[in-house]
């Protein structure tokens, strides 16, 4: 029997199977789309008029189609429902063959329900597996259309029966089920197919208890508006519609899928039963309620009809409903889902009403733990809050007046330890930004607190908040140049006045904060800013049309009649330099925006209170005068303003601010042709004072207040990282043996502060125990506490002059620092000039001298960017000043390069040497395009210093020395011959 079976299949087996049909089922369940569609087309093509395909293959396609769907392989439901319903649009197409006559719809929805059908030994994943192909089944029979005629309507029902029954069977599928109604209703309202159809839905909807379910609300708008003719059941919405004002309570429990069955739920016979199951994807219901509350507010924004509006629906849906104190953790996840869908679809004005109490609340809770269940949602809700922002600028204020406001915190990016607020701020477009400004200044003046230190932490926060804004918009110009003034007219107000309206009042130590904040926002704009001096100019103009009006109350920076004079005087200058930029719009000449941009800013600083600020006022009064104010001035007078003048930016240079440092460049640069041997002699002179304490008070008449106040007036260096605060850091990096010393001299300090608080006790600083106070009476205790006193006062003594030691040595590796700086812009303007080759032998000294490393390398480089600058057109000429016969140039440059030699038979750091290699060939360079003959005695110097190095037990030269001199001579020799 087995023989003879076996030998029976392998007779039909030629004449039965189809291989490539094998194949195309096989492709229909691949993974990849382009593999499935092709096979879906070629069985398709089978079933095609011109195919003339018959019943029983179109029947047995279809039973192998039906049966696919319920497989759980690759891709099989996805591949298999695609053609499917393709294959029955062409089996039952108008033009088709006879031969398909005899295969009915009825036949069709058969073959699926058999397909479908459970069977009663399956468990597990195959009842699951036909579940689902009964789902997929039903949506491509009403994809195909095969049911849209009126012959067919009763198989239309009987499919929406067995679609209601898996959805009540089955709730986890009733979503699905819920779509594929949803879809149909669009796919007869295309086909204008007769409403009978979407009424017998809605039908089957009431009749399951479904039409109080996110399902049932879907089904019903889609009908309501796709077939307004349509008969719908009464009594099931209030005036037929569940958008209606009247339901918006049932609406908030249906849309969270509520389960409460008190009396009121039954009584409004809303469902008792939810799907059963939590989906981490949002219902496509919210897509069918929010697209018409869309609609409604752009077609009906002034009469408020009887449908919710937009702002209503989110309150009770949303904001009462999934993000109410009682909501589980599921629903406040489905209502951050819904609130980056608003954020991301929504026009502007409704999206801006979006940031109401309770969802701020959860955001805020939810970002500020990270251990909490949400916390990964509310990051990605903020995240996309920014996006928003990114895309259109002017939501910005919405955003931030959505989470500062009264629904949120001033302090949100504090609570939630982020940066949101902040970010959005930045992207703000300029009607928006306008609009955050006045919200902050809000803030500043009633931050919402009373307590002091909580108002404090406020406004010190806005007014970083405010630097923050400034910042990348330093350069932008345009529509933000305005608003960038309007941010430092607010930090001004509350800065340098009382103003009375401000809740509770502003401390002396927030003003100060402000002060600086200004500051700050100056330095970005001086640095990158189109008109920087009319920036500065306005804010010192506004400070005094204050002072003059009392707008904002009292002036509290206490100014006498003298430095109230000068600072008139100076506004007058002001004044006529500002009109001289205005008649000469087109071409602005460079020495007047410098002069206003210093002159503005050292206004600024007599307001900040510094003393020495009004003695520059005095200098910079003589400086105007000489350059401006009279055109006789002689030659030596217009020298004696630009020595002045170095010394007033030397001034600013020594402040530890960012500000004063890029001002003093911009301004040393565009008079640096005119600084004259003294001027640089002046700064030449800095570098020359060792980096202690010594050396500060070398360089200093007296200590005055500014080394107290060092510390402090750079408070926020860390919201500006910038050259400032890791020139400072570097001040501490000196040489391995000065830290060594340090820490002998503390050992030597303990020790002897240890010696001295044991002859005051009497004792001999061994553990030896100390008897109690009865073996000693009351003039031996009082001369002990006096001795006690004593060496406590010696040791306070003691730490603080190792603190000034510290000090000293950071602002003298400051002060450096900056005439460094000073000096680079020097060469880059006046590398050609014969007066730059003075600096030479001061740098070299300092790449040797200093004790701090940085100091050394920076001198190095500022000379070899000199060297460097210093080829072809770009070589000093030496020529006799006019008037000064006795000083011959060409004679100094050799002086200088002979001390440049000596310097290269110091011993030191390799750096050094490079730099005096570099330093010798420049000024060979110089000598040579003089007078070729130069190279002569060039040679001679230079054979000098070769014999110090073979004969002198002191000469210490790097073998790189003259290994560029020779390499210099082979070009040289080159460039002759040719």
């Amino acid at each position: 029997m087995s023989q003879n079976a076996g030998s029976k299949k392998r007779r039909r087996e030629p004449y039965n199977v189809d291989v490539k049909l094998v194949e195309i089922y096989e492709d229909l369940a691949n993974e990849k789309e382009d593999i499935r569609l092709k096979a879906a087309h070629k069985l398709v093509s089978r079933f095609t008029p011109e195919a003339n395909p018959t019943a029983d293959e179109a029947q047995k396609a279809l039973q192998r189609l039906f049966r696919g769907l319920s497989s759980g392989r690759k891709a099989a439901r996805i591949g298999f429902s695609i053609a499917l319903t393709e294959v029955l649009s062409q089996v039952f197409s108008p033009s088709k063959s006879e031969e398909l006559a005899e295969l009915s719809v009825t036949k069709v929805i058969d073959i699926w329900e058999s397909s479908t059908k459970v069977a009663g030994s399956e468990r597990g994943q195959e009842h699951r597996d036909h579940h689902f192909g009964r789902l997929f089944g039903a949506e491509a029979i009403i994809k195909s259309s095969i049911l849209f005629q009126d012959s067919e309507f009763e198989q239309w029902l009987r499919v929406l029966s067995l679609i209601f029954d898996l959805g009540k069977k089955k709730p986890w599928l009733r979503e699905e089920c819920g779509w594929i109604l949803y879809r149909a209703i669009y796919e007869l309202a295309s086909q204008k197919i007769h409403a009978k159809y979407t009424e017998s839905i809605v039908e089957g909807i009431c009749s399951n208890e479904l039409a109080k379910t996110p399902e049932g609300v879907a089904v019903w708008l889609a009908v309501k508006d796709l077939f307004p003719t349509a008969t719908l059941p009464s009594n099931v919405w209030k005036c037929d519609d569940p958008l209606d004002r009247h339901d918006r309570k049932t609406l908030s429990k249906v849309m969270k899928e509520s389960s409460a069955a008190d009396e009121t739920a039954e009584t409004e016979g809303l469902a008792k039963k939810s799907s059963g199951v939590w989906n981490s994807k949002l219902h496509f219901a919210w897509d069918a309620v929010l697209a018409r509350l869309y609609d409604s507010e752009a077609t009906d924004k002034k009469s408020k009809g009887p449908r919710l509006d937009f702002s209503d629906f989110w309150i009770e849906v949303v904001d009462n409903g999934l993000f109410a104190a009682a909501s589980s953790d599921e629903r406040k996840y489905w209502g951050f889902l819904v609130f980056m869908k608003i954020l991301n679809e929504a026009p502007s004005q409704l999206a801006g009403q979006i940031f109401t109490k309770n969802l701020v609340r959860c955001l805020m809770n939810q970002m500020a733990d990270k251990e909490r269940y949400l916390n990964r949602m509310a990051v990605k809700a903020a995240k996309t809050i920014q996006t928003r922002v990114v895309k259109e600028p002017e939501f910005a204020a919405a955003a931030a007046g959505g989470l500062m406001g009264t629904s949120g915190s001033v302090n949100f990016d504090q609570l939630t330890k982020s940066n949101t607020v902040e970010k959005i701020v930045v992207e703000a477009g300029p009607e928006a930004l306008k609009s955050i400004i006045d919200l902050l200044a809000g803030f500043i003046t009633v931050p919402g607190t009373e307590e002091t230190n909580a108002a404090a932490s406020i406004r010190n926060y806005i007014s970083r908040l405010f630097v923050s804004t400034v910042k990348p918009r330093s350069s932008a110009g345009g529509e933000f140049q305005p608003l960038l003034e309007e941010i430092l007219f607010v930090l001004v107000r509350f800065a340098y006045f009382a103003d009375e309206t401000a809740k509770p009042s502003l401390s002396q130590a927030t003003q100060e904060l402000f002060r600086n904040k200004i500051n700050l926002c100056l330095s970005s704009l001086v640095s990158s800013n189109k008109d920087p001096a009319g920036v500065a100019y306005a804010v010192v103009r506004q400070i005094r049309n204050l002072q003059n009006s009392n707008e904002h109350g009292k002036f509290i920076i206490d100014m006498d009649d003298t430095i109230s004079e000068s600072v008139d005087t100076a506004f007058k200058s002001l004044k006529k330099l500002s009109s001289k930029v205005k008649h000469d719009e087109d071409q602005k000449d460079p020495s007047i925006q410098a002069f206003r941009l210093l002159y503005s800013l050292t206004i600024l600083e007599v307001y900040n209170g510094d003393a020495d600020a009004v003695s520059m006022l005095d200098e910079l009064a003589f400086c105007y005068t000489k350059f401006w104010g009279d055109k006789k001035s002689k030659k030596e007078d217009k020298s004696d303003a630009s020595n002045a003048l170095v010394e007033i930016l030397l001034s600013f240079a020594s402040k530890p601010s960012q500000l004063f440092r890029r001002m003093s460049e911009q301004v040393f640069g565009v008079f640096a042709e005119q600084i004259t041997a003294d001027g640089l002699q002046s700064l030449i002179s800095v570098l020359e004072v060792k980096e202690n304490l010594a050396g500060q008070q070398e360089m200093f008449d007296k200590q005055d207040d500014e080394d107290e106040e060092m510390p402090d007036a750079d408070e926020d260096s860390d919201e500006d990282s910038d050259a400032d605060s890791v020139e400072v850091i570097d001040a501490d990096e000196a040489e391995n043996d000065e830290s060594e010393e340090d820490e002998g001299e503390d050992e030597e300090e303990l020790a002897a502060f240890d010696a001295k608080l044991a002859e005051a006790l009497g004792t001999n600083g061994d553990n030896q125990d100390i008897d109690s106070d009865a073996d000693m009476n009351d003039d031996e205790m009082e001369a002990v506490d006096e001795m006690l006193v004593k060496v406590f006062k010696a040791r306070r003594q003691a730490i603080t002059k190792k603190k000034d030691k510290k000090d000293a040595k950071e602002t003298m590796t400051n002060f450096k620092n900056r005439v460094l700086d000073l000096l680079q812009v020097y060469i880059k303007k006046c590398h050609s000039s014969m007066l730059a080759l003075d600096l030479i032998l001061p740098l070299l000294q300092l790449t040797r001298r200093s004790t701090v490393d940085q100091i050394s390398q920076k001198a190095g480089n500022v000379l070899a960017e000199y060297t460097s600058l210093c080829k072809r057109n770009g070589i000093p000429t030496l020529s006799k000043n006019d008037g000064d016969e006795e000083h011959d140039p060409v004679q100094a440059v050799w002086e200088l390069l002979r001390s440049v030699h000596k310097e290269a038979t110091i011993q030191h750091r390799q750096k050094h040497s490079a730099a005096v290699s570099q330093a010798s060939l420049l000024l060979v360079r110089v000598l040579v395009a003089q007078d070729r003959q130069n190279i002569a005695q060039v040679i001679d110097i230079y054979a000098e210093t070769q014999k110090t190095q073979m004969l002198s037990k002191n000469g210490h030269f790097k073998s790189g020395f003259f290994a560029d001199w020779n390499a210099w001579c082979v070009n040289f020799g080159k460039n002759s011959k040719r």
